[in-house]
């Protein structure tokens, strides 16, 4: 048993949802974006979230299916026992790479912004034995954690970006719809590598109290994510215009420092943006512990899932050290969600809807 009680709430559901998507994309969205469409970069946001609402609902008519089964049990009985093997072990893959990438992209906006002379090392042993001891509480106190911290991070990013729309130049958005139609449609699906973190819903369906509305709920989850993100962009894009923004690597911090708040009391807006986004990854490390080590207790049947969590907390902090430098964690970043990352947003709950439905599930 992992905890006492380990079902959650839609509502927790979306709190941690929320909290496993808004990460380290939204450090970087904004320069993606203007590198593909300029100023219209925005629009491939809006794009991005349709594409994310396509995934939610492929993962939601699963849940709907199999509300009881785990993910090992549910893929078994509509693939068989190999197949779902297979793609098991896929899944874990995609999210210990995921979880490693995102460590090392926290390092290296941590080491660039704040903490200049520390080795790496010691900033990913900080994250990683945090997370980890939060992956062993189970799922029910990630998600009661989450509805607090959910409170911790938007409602300070909401009063600062607020402040930072009072002196920015919205005619750096226009003019709107220059970029071809198909450029568009490419880049917002591009971009929905935002949403990276949304299969991970594919293995929440037995936590759940109740599957009763999980359509709409999960919705209103990714559109709130959507929407902020949208707006952080196109404050990014006004403050900076569309080819400053695509020359910064972290735009979004480089918005925080110059940022003035009437009467403040911090002098580095930066930092304090800094700290809270490290909140947030702290929470995508331990969901990528948690599921990793939930998956693969599940496959193989033995062990405790203390003991998974230290061999996944093990591999993601030595492959964070494989990429050379920060471009190639992009590059990697960017394989992964071309082939996995589509491949779990959309192939695979179709594929299962699709097989579930004509063996009678």
């Amino acid at each position: 048993m992992l905890s006492l009680n380990n079902k959650i709430s839609l509502r927790q559901l979306q709190a941690l949802l929320i909290l496993n998507i808004f990460g380290s994309g939204v450090i970087v969205l904004p320069r993606r974006i203007t590198s593909m469409a300029n100023q219209d970069g925005w629009i491939l946001i809006a794009i991005a979230t349709v594409f994310a609402l396509i995934s939610v609902f492929l993962m939601t008519t699963l849940a709907k299916m199999f509300p009881h089964d785990s993910f090992v049990a549910y893929t078994r009985k509509v693939f068989g026992k190999a197949f779902s093997f297979l793609i098991t072990l896929l899944f874990v893959f995609k999210i210990l790479v995921n979880g490693s990438l995102e460590l090392r992209l926290f390092g290296e906006i941590v080491k660039s912004t704040l903490l200049f002379n520390t080795p790496f090392y010691v900033i990913f042993a900080c994250l990683i034995l945090t997370s980890a001891y939060l992956a062993t509480k189970g799922y029910e106190s990630r998600a009661r954690i989450s509805e607090i911290l959910i409170f911790v991070v938007f409602i300070p990013l909401a009063f600062v970006f607020g402040i930072a729309s009072v002196d920015t130049d919205f005619s750096n958005l226009a003019p709107i719809f220059t970029t071809s139609a198909s450029t568009l449609i490419y880049g917002g699906f591009f971009s929905t590598i935002a949403f990276s973190a949304l299969p991970l819903g594919l293995i929440t369906f037995p936590y759940l109290n109740s599957t009763k509305n999980i359509f709409k709920q999960v919705s209103i989850a990714v559109l709130l994510v959507g929407a902020f993100m949208l707006i952080v962009c196109m404050i990014t894009i006004s403050k900076f215009g569309a080819v400053e923004t695509a020359r910064q690597m972290w735009p979004v911090i480089e918005m925080m420092d110059v940022i003035d708040i009437p009467g403040a009391f911090i002098e580095r807006q930066d930092a304090l943006i800094m700290s809270i986004w490290i909140i947030s990854v702290f929470c995508i490390i331990s969901a990528s512990l948690f599921f990793s080590s939930l998956l693969l207790k599940d496959i193989f049947k033995k062990g405790s899932h203390r003991t998974y969590v230290f061999v996944c907390s093990a591999i993601i902090f030595i492959t964070a050290f494989i990429p050379t430098n920060i471009v190639s964690v992009f590059k990697i970043l960017d394989f992964m969600f071309i082939t996995f990352g589509v491949a779990f947003l959309f192939i695979i709950p179709f594929l299962l809807i699709l097989v579930g439905k004509f063996r009678g599930y």
